[in-house]
C-alpha cells in the first residue's frame, strides 16, 4: 500500500503518545474524542480531521514546530495558547466570509448606486409582490438608487438584506444572500465625462488699444 502524505504526521502524533506514557482510554479523556474513532484514526484507517489534530496536540502539549510548522509564528508555543489567543481580524475583505453580505455593504458605504440579480425562485415569502416575482421568474433584477439608501433602512443580517423597497408601494423584504447572482456597483455620470481643462484667458494687451465698435 503507497505511503499517504499524511502518515509521517501519524507516526509522530503515535510516538508522542508513547513518549507520554498514555493509553487511548486516557487520552480519549483528555481529547473528548470517542476511543474506538481515535484508534482508527491514529492507526489511518479512518480521516484525521483537523478539529482532531488541534484536541490531540493540545492533549500532548505540541508546539507548531514539533508539527513540522516551524516557519509559522509562535512556532515554540503551545497549540492551545495559539488556539486560545484572541487573533486580531486582518483588514479589508474576508476571502472566506459571506462574499454577497461584503459587497453589498461597500456599496452603500460608498454611496454608489447598486444593481442586484438574484435568483428568483429563493425570493419566494420575500416580502416582494408576487406580481413582480412571476415576471420575473428566473432572476430578478433591482436597482436601488443611492439617494434612497435612508429609505431603504438596510439591515445586514447573517442570512439575508432587510430593506425597504418600492414597487407599487412600500414594502419590508428579506433578500437572502444565497440569492444574489451579481453585484454591480453604478457609478455617478459625473465620474465617467472627462473633465476638460479649462480653456486659457486672452492675453492682456501690453500697452492701451483702440477698439472700433458700430
Amino acid at each position: 500500500m503507497a505511503s499517504r502524505p499524511s502518515d509521517p504526521l501519524l507516526a509522530f502524533l503515535r510516538d508522542a503518545i508513547r513518549k507520554k506514557g498514555l493509553n487511548t482510554a486516557e487520552l480519549a479523556v483528555r481529547t473528548g474524542l470517542d476511543r474506538a474513532r481515535l484508534k482508527h484514526r491514529l492507526a489511518g484507517n479512518e480521516d484525521l480531521t483537523v478539529d482532531d489534530l488541534i484536541a490531540l496536540s493540545k492533549a500532548l502539549e505540541l508546539t507548531p514546530a514539533e508539527l513540522g510548522l516551524a516557519g509559522v509564528d509562535g512556532a515554540d508555543t503551545p497549540i492551545d495558547t495559539l488556539i486560545e489567543a484572541p487573533v486580531a481580524p486582518l483588514p479589508g475583505p474576508d476571502p472566506f466570509g459571506n462574499l454577497s453580505r461584503q459587497v453589498v455593504e461597500h456599496g452603500f458605504a460608498l454611496g454608489v448606486d447598486l444593481f442586484f440579480v438574484l435568483d428568483t425562485p429563493q425570493l419566494a415569502g420575500s416580502g416582494i409582490p408576487r406580481q413582480v416575482l412571476e415576471e420575473q421568474r428566473e432572476q430578478l433584477r433591482l436597482r436601488m438608487d443611492a439617494r434612497w439608501f435612508p429609505q431603504n433602512k438596510a439591515r445586514f443580517l447573517d442570512e439575508a438584506l432587510v430593506c425597504m423597497l418600492s414597487f407599487d408601494s412600500l414594502y419590508e423584504c428579506t433578500l437572502p444572500w444565497s440569492a444574489f447572482r451579481s453585484v454591480t456597483f453604478l457609478l455617478p455620470a459625473e465620474a465617467h465625462i472627462p473633465q476638460s481643462p479649462e480653456p486659457p484667458a486672452p492675453p492682456r494687451p501690453a500697452a492701451p488699444f483702440l477698439r472700433i465698435v458700430k
